[in-house]
């Protein structure tokens, strides 16, 4: 049984489970202890003293270690704590065992007492503690199969040493038959072996329960937003198409609305703070009079609605002001009130559009467009496509940029949790543009997306990046980097001959690049994904998954496609010290992982608890700010040299 839960323990790595173990090998010690007193000269030896003190502790402890197990088992899902630390109750076992065994040595008038002492108090003791476990263990079992088996083998085997006291006072000898023994051995065994496998079933009832709420879980993320609960746009969609069917002729608008200047909020009062202004404003939308048919998130700070109960016009203006009034409601922050407004673009079916994502897409152009004339809100116009020739004015300045090399690479250090040493850099790409400044990602890769100059992005920063290696190579500094791909380029056909190209260009090994994919956009055929990922690992360029679990492909790429590394999204990671969900959310990506062979690293490491608790979880490696921001060429260089190898 000790090597059984040994084995569960590696596997499983709960608390209870050392519970489990540490008392059958407390009664592994008991039954050693009582053979070494009567079957052994040691029983008429000095040591006798230590054994018998040995006995009682261990034939406590049994008890009481069972009794802990269950009950940490059984709340491990609400975070009981134990009234006292486990400490605490073995120094009272202890100094139990001791008095019990020193007291009729040590005084004479208890001689008489020491047959009571050695044999009958353990017994009634421990029959009383494992009777109480039982009773308890059957009040909260909760009727599943293996908590109610264990509660009734406690229950027997504390009758089974309450009665064996009360048998031993009934009969005139003191001594059992060896029938009596035989028979009294028999069903001790039976407890032991029928409790062993009750709590066998129990652990494998525990963790299907816990499989089974991370499936459910995980069903949820894929058509919910993580940080606000409201449906994501996936799910928008499907859900707007399901009412569109079930209700051809019906009156439906699509609200798009977002927090006007909500970046320099979250600049000010921080993110945490800017996430709770961005739950609220779920929560004001499910609290609301309007009573939305569906409420969404479809963007950083961008929410929609679908409207299914407007019948005319002025109850619409209506409508709409009380969802401005919603959002202009102050928001109390730790810091202060906070107040925003908010843009409103709408589409009407079947006035508009007769499918959710012209609906979607018409909406979109409203809003952007009453956000940029600074409007409260704007209903969908045919002609509102203008917006085009505000992207072409972007295209001019991002091509003028990619042509005089305005985009500025900085570097992440990964640190690797098993050799506690410096595994590479993360590429990231910055603009330093020369009338707006540095302008971060999230201001332009949009931009890029949408005129379809991603491909020629991710050229020009494969470029710098391999040139990067170069310079380095040259200064001694030898260290793999990885390099961010857009799924779209991903799969295009010349990718690995440019990849060729550059590493002859600068004679840079492959080994010293990874190229990253992130879930942002499902890859749309996955065959030709894989291959190209299993070419690219033959010649010897490694391949790997950003921002897992972001997505809804996240176990198709797992599953098919041949990837060196997988990136947990920070999401997860930064409150999964205070979030048992995402927890044993990133536990069981770790655990997926390793068991298809793949490495794993966390990214948003902000926090030393975050950090260790990783470490305990067998990731492979994290980035993060509590390493180091992403750092110029030449603090990236330095960082590597000052840092530990």
């Amino acid at each position: 049984m000790v090597l059984l839960f040994w084995y569960y323990l590696r596997v499983y790595r709960q608390a209870y489970l050392k519970y489990w173990l540490l008392a059958f090998l407390a009664f592994a010690g008991y039954q050693t202890a009582v053979l070494l007193i009567n079957n052994s000269p040691l029983g008429s030896s000095v040591v006798r003293l230590p054994l018998v003190t040995l006995m009682h502790f261990c034939f406590y402890a049994f008890a009481l270690l069972m009794l802990l197990g269950n009950r940490l088992q059984f709340f491990d899902s609400t975070e009981h704590q134990q009234r006292w630390p486990a400490s605490f109750y073995f120094i009272i076992v202890m100094l139990l065992a001791t008095i019990t065994a020193l007291l009729p040595e040590m005084i004479t008038a208890l001689a008489p007492w020491q047959p009571f002492l050695e044999f009958s108090a353990r017994f009634i003791v421990s029959g009383m503690l494992l009777f109480s476990a039982g009773v308890w263990l059957w009040r909260n079992s909760n009727r599943r199969a293996g908590p109610r088996l264990s509660a009734i083998v406690l229950l027997l085997w504390g009758v089974l040493y309450l009665s064996n006291i009360i048998g031993d006072l009934l009969q005139s000898s003191s001594y059992f038959s060896l029938y009596q023994l035989m028979i009294y051995k028999c069903i001790e065994l039976t407890l032991l072996v029928t409790l062993g496998f009750s709590l066998v079933i129990w652990l494998q009832e525990n963790e299907r329960n816990t499989n089974l709420k991370l499936t459910e879980k995980t069903r949820y993320l894929d058509q919910h937003d993580q940080l606000t609960g409201a449906l994501n746009r996936d799910a928008l969609l499907v859900k707007l198409d399901q009412l569109i069917t079930t209700n051809p002729v019906g009156n439906l608008h699509l609200v798009m609305l977002g927090l006007d200047k909500f970046k320099n909020v979250n600049e000010s009062v921080g993110l945490k703070q800017g996430d709770r202004i961005l739950r609220e404003v779920i929560r004001r939308f499910e609290l609301s009079i309007v009573k939305p048919a569906l409420i969404a998130r479809t963007g950083g700070d961008i929410f929609a609605l679908v409207l299914a109960d407007v019948v005319n016009e002025k109850q619409l203006q209506y409508t709409l002001q009380h969802v401005q009034q919603l959002v202009e409601k102050p928001f109390l922050l730790d810091s202060g009130p906070v107040k925003l407004t908010t843009s409103i673009g709408l589409s009407q079916y079947p006035l508009h559009a007769h499918s959710a994502e012209q609906l979607l897409q018409q909406a979109n152009i409203a809003f952007h467009q009453a956000k940029r004339l600074q409007a409260s809100w704007l209903s969908y116009q045919t002609g509102m496509e203008e917006e085009t020739a505000r992207l072409l004015a972007w295209e001019s300045e991002l091509l003028q940029a990619i042509s005089e090399n305005q985009f500025v690479l900085y570097y992440q250090p990964q640190l690797s949790l098993r050799s506690n040493l410096l595994e590479g850099f993360e590429v990231l790409v910055r603009w330093q543009h020369p009338q707006r400044g540095l302008l971060m990602p999230g201001e332009f890769l949009p931009l890029c997306e949408q005129l379809g100059l991603s491909q020629v992005l991710d050229l020009v920063i494969l470029r710098n990046a391999i040139a990067s290696i170069q310079r380095w190579q040259q200064q001694g500094v030898h260290i793999p980097l990885a390099i961010n791909m857009s799924p779209i380029h991903f799969e295009q056909e010349g990718l690995k001959q440019e990849l060729k190209g550059l590493l002859q260009q600068y004679k840079v090994s492959p080994e010293m690049v990874e190229l990253e994919v992130t879930e942002n956009t499902a890859m749309q055929d996955m065959e030709k994904g894989s291959n190209f990922a299993l070419e690219l690992q033959q010649m010897g360029i490694k391949v790997s998954i950003d921002d897992f679990g972001t997505g809804y492909s996240s176990l198709a790429y797992l599953r098919k496609m041949p990837i060196e590394k997988i990136k947990i999204d920070r999401s997860f990671v930064m409150d999964m010290t205070s979030n048992d969900s995402d927890m044993m959310i990133v536990k069981t990506m770790i655990k997926l992982a390793h068991g298809l062979g793949k490495r794993i690293l966390a990214e948003g490491v902000e926090t030393v608890e975050q950090l260790n608790l990783l470490r305990s979880l067998s990731c492979d490696a994290v980035q993060g700010y509590y390493i180091a921001k992403p750092l110029p060429e030449t603090e990236a260089l330095a960082f590597f040299r000052t840092y530990p190898r």
